[in-house]
């Protein structure tokens, strides 16, 4: 079966009749594919570099010391364990001192990500998986130089003495927080009781890193979370840059919903060339039936050539769709930095499973009216299958629609909306293409012989071809829809950050500073310094009413 199955979708493509149906399935599969390839690039970027922002899989900050027992738990459930402590401190070097933001370290810190040095400023860095010394402390290249020292000179912290190392340049984990507007300096945790700097009451970040298998964070996380006190927080992958995620999940159901235009009009063209397939294969059918052929096995037969057909398709597609999305890739390489990882596995069964979903969908109800195609067809030509399937074959296709809207839009309401939206458009141009081509034909009786034959031949068929104008009609109504969009997408994404926005941020400005401040700044062309009040309170209550953690989570 298998083999003749190919014989026959080999005699069918070189006689053109297949050639429509794969032209579909591979612009529709393409489409779907290389969006799912370069979203999948995109996200395992984002995973990447939130590993990095975090410094490992999950971060516990607290403003206290942790308790031994989340320590403990960390290692009874085979994960790495990395610790830091962070606070700011005056740092002395000679007769030069300097804020300094302070991170004491263990080994092994970062879980995720590399720590860059320097032999010397000014000199060319390399990744570590070491952390400084005992002894040792590593500076940024802002202290450096501020503080007028090289690799080798003593550095004094609280009531210790060290030796400056390397020369720090990049701090995967480092966020932006009021510490870490100060240099760095980085020393090893076994090194900061000797400072006496941690006193009752001072004001230190405690962190503990967890890295490991998904599956252990996950439940690491949940226990963690299970006991948290105040002042304590976990951050782990799935909340680590949620503006990044937002934007880029708006990204990718744009892309998506942008790649199943491509699979409606796609869809349209399967079921055309669909119904043209089979009125050409009902004498061939017939033949069959009266050879002795069951029905079954003429089902058997072309569901084995269509598949055969798909699957070919979908090779093709996702190659397609591979070529498509690192042209993308090339085209978006100023706007994404740094390198996007290789795709996975997944793209490609989303795409596959795209066009076996199509040609199930608007492929197989017309093949299953074929199997009752009568043997007394080849003595009379007016027999063909039964009509009484055909609503039941327009239901397939469009369920089958409307699972891949619902699949790329990730939700109810957004399918919902653009199935609605497509279903008017199809009804509304429909009507409007078939009442024009009556129109046309009652206006259109005069004339020369060639404009009325041509006109004749479209009102002999005037479903099928108001169906085409449907599929214009919709394609390029899809052009203006992705243009329109694609603006209000980009505005968007704009608008969340006016243009105007301050990067730099001066803190602790005192009273007459301002005005000497205010002068400097307007003759480096910032036209207004804007000031505001800061005082370290906590919030206790609202009207009365007492405030926890809990109302925020």
């Amino acid at each position: 079966m298998l083999r003749l199955a190919l014989r026959m979708l080999l005699r069918d493509w070189r006689a053109g009749e297949l050639r429509v149906l794969a032209l579909a399935l591979v612009l529709a599969v393409g489409g779907v594919a290389s969006v799912a390839f370069f979203a999948d690039r995109v996200r395992q970027a984002l995973t990447r570099e939130a590993h990095q922002v975090l410094g490992a899989d999950m971060l516990m900050t607290a403003d206290h010391a942790w308790a031994p027992e989340f320590r403990d738990e960390i290692v009874r459930r085979g994960l790495q364990r990395a610790e830091s402590m962070n606070f700011v401190s005056m740092v002395r070097a000679g007769n030069e001192t300097l804020l300094a933001a302070v991170k004491a370290v263990t080994p092994g810190y970062p879980l995720r990500g590399k720590l860059r040095i320097a032999p010397g400023l000014n000199l060319p860095d390399a990744d570590t998986d070491a952390v400084p010394p005992r002894g040792t402390v590593w500076l940024d290249e802002r202290m450096m130089a501020a503080l007028k020292v090289r690799p080798g000179d003593a550095i004094e912290l609280g009531r210790a003495r060290f030796r400056a190392g390397a020369v720090l340049t990049l701090e995967p984990d480092r966020g932006v927080s009021f510490m870490n507007f100060a240099p760095r300096l980085m020393m090893q945790l076994d090194d900061l009781p000797a400072t006496r700097l941690v006193q009752p009451g001072s004001r230190i970040s405690y962190q503990l890193l967890a890295a490991g298998e998904r599956e252990g964070i996950r439940q690491l996380e949940q226990w963690t979370r299970a006991r948290l006190g105040r002042g304590e927080r976990v951050d782990s992958l799935d909340n680590a840059r949620p503006e990044v995620r937002a934007g880029l999940d708006r990204a990718q159901s744009f892309l998506g919903l942008t790649a199943m235009l491509a699979v409606v009009l796609s869809a349209v063209a399967i079921a055309l060339g669909t119904r043209r397939y089979t009125q050409r294969h009902l004498d061939g059918y017939a033949v069959m039936r009266c050879l002795g052929a069951a029905q079954s096995q003429l089902f058997a037969l072309f569901a084995w050539e269509f598949l055969l057909l798909a699957l070919a398709a979908s090779f093709a597609g996702c190659a397609l769709g591979f070529v498509v999305q690192n042209l993308v890739a090339w085209w978006l390489a100023a706007l994404i930095p740094g390198t996007l990882p290789p795709p996975g596995p997944a793209p490609v069964l989303q795409g596959a499973a795209t066009g076996l979903v199509l040609l199930l969908g608007f492929a197989l109800p017309p093949l299953l009216q074929l199997k009752d195609v009568p043997a007394l067809r080849v003595i009379r030509r007016d027999v063909g299958p039964p009509r009484q399937a055909a609503l039941a074959v327009y239901i397939v296709g469009l369920a089958a629609v409307f699972g891949l809207l619902l699949w790329q839009a990730g939700e109810l309401k957004l399918a919902s909306y653009v199935f609605g939206g497509f279903a008017a458009a199809f009804g509304i141009f429909a009507a409007i293409g078939y009442g024009a081509l009556q129109l046309i034909g009652r206006l259109g009786r005069t004339g020369s012989i060639s404009w009325r034959y041509g006109l004749a031949n479209l009102l002999r068929r005037p479903r099928a071809n108001a169906v085409q104008i449907v599929a214009i009609a919709v394609g390029l109504t899809a052009i203006l829809l992705l243009t329109l969009i694609r603006g209000d997408l980009l505005d968007a994404w704009r608008g969340r950050l006016p243009p105007d926005a301050p990067d730099r941020f001066l803190v602790n400005i005192q009273p007459e500073q301002r005005q000497t401040l205010a002068e400097f700044l307007e003759r480096n062309g910032v036209k207004r310094l804007q000031t505001f009040p800061m005082v370290r309170a906590r919030l206790v209550a609202i009207n009365g009413k007492p405030v926890g953690a809990e109302d925020y989570s």
